[in-house]
């Protein structure tokens, strides 16, 4: 399957990717959206842990590099993530022009959509994990980060939850194209129970670094 379609990297700058998104095309679209939501939330918490080191944080460098090693990898899963749901579009837009005369080509027609579905749900449903991981990995950083940045943080979380609830948007609106009601289920469990794990979470964090930084400038 090689079907082209519009694409958007790490590489390009800024404005390219504004334009890109911009377009009367449908990739990239709201998943590509929602990875790099992620991977400025992922950003932005290591952003707040290089502000956390030094001599002053020595007794909090363990959790801070290990902040600093977590974000890396959420934005290189966000990376790779947002670049397989674009290729997946093409492949399921590929998928469309199989030819279906014959029975057999009906019924192959039928399981390479069905698969080019759950694949657009399942990836989706990869980033909203990577979101939740990355809540809980700049969970430490609230009561250890230097206090300048402490807005900052703040701001990550609520970036992850963001990129999370736009994607649980994007596995709504493939849901109800899955002709299996057992796997319509599945999945619509799957993501429910991690929209309600993230949004606990990102709630319950935000409240500690609102009183961190009432606290703080007190």
């Amino acid at each position: 399957m090689n079907t082209e379609v519009n694409k958007v990297s790490w590489d390009q700058s800024l404005r390219e990717v504004m334009e890109q998104l911009g377009k009367a095309e449908p990739t990239p679209g709201g998943g590509s959206v929602s990875a790099i939501v992620a991977a400025l939330g992922a950003a932005m918490t290591s952003m707040t842990a290089h502000f956390s080191q030094g001599e002053e944080y020595k007794e909090v460098e363990v959790e801070v590099e290990q902040a600093l090693q977590d974000m890396a990898k959420i934005r290189s899963a966000c990376e790779h993530l947002m670049d397989e749901d674009m290729e997946s579009f093409g492949q399921y837009i590929e998928a469309l022009r199989l030819p279906h005369r014959t029975e057999k080509e009906q019924h192959d027609r039928k399981e390479t959509l069905q698969t080019m579905k759950i694949q657009s749900i399942d990836i989706p449903l990869q980033l909203m994990e990577c979101c939740l991981y990355g809540l809980y990995s700049a969970s430490p950083l609230i009561e250890i980060c230097n206090r300048t940045v402490l807005s900052d943080v703040g701001i990550s979380l609520i970036l992850f939850e963001a990129a999370a609830q736009s994607l649980s948007l994007t596995v709504q609106i493939n849901l109800v194209t899955l002709s299996n009601e057992e796997q319509q289920r599945y999945y619509e469990q799957r993501a429910d129970l991690l929209m309600q794990k993230i949004n606990k979470l990102k709630q319950t964090l935000l409240v500690q670094v609102q009183q961190r930084i009432v606290s703080d400038h007190a």
